[in-house]
């Protein structure tokens, strides 16, 4: 049996904070609890479902500077969630990497 390769540079920290997202063009946010980060990409739940490669605009606070980050990712992996409307999301943020959490 084959396995995955891991792809990931950076290590994932656990996030359990509020997230607001907008996809690039549109006037609409959307709110979320993120389920964790890194500098190079973000991982969090929706009742929206977005295609692959879908760019979006994310704010959040860092949990211990308080200070707001803006950044913009590219959806890389989405999944529903058993037994829920919703789905595991998975984005890469395009640009540099963000500050360390």
């Amino acid at each position: 049996m084959l396995m995955e390769q891991e792809r990931r540079v950076f290590e994932r920290t656990l996030l359990s904070i509020p997230i607001r997202y907008q996809q690039k063009g549109s006037q609409r946010f959307g709110n979320s609890i993120g389920r964790d980060i890194s500098p190079s990409g973000i991982g969090f739940v929706s009742e929206e479902f977005f295609p692959k490669s879908t760019q979006l605009i994310f704010e959040l606070q860092h949990p211990e500077s308080q200070e707001f980050i803006k950044a913009v990712g590219e959806i890389v992996w989405i999944s529903g969630k058993p037994y829920t409307e919703k789905y595991n999301i998975g984005a890469r943020f395009i640009g540099p990497p963000l500050p360390v959490f």
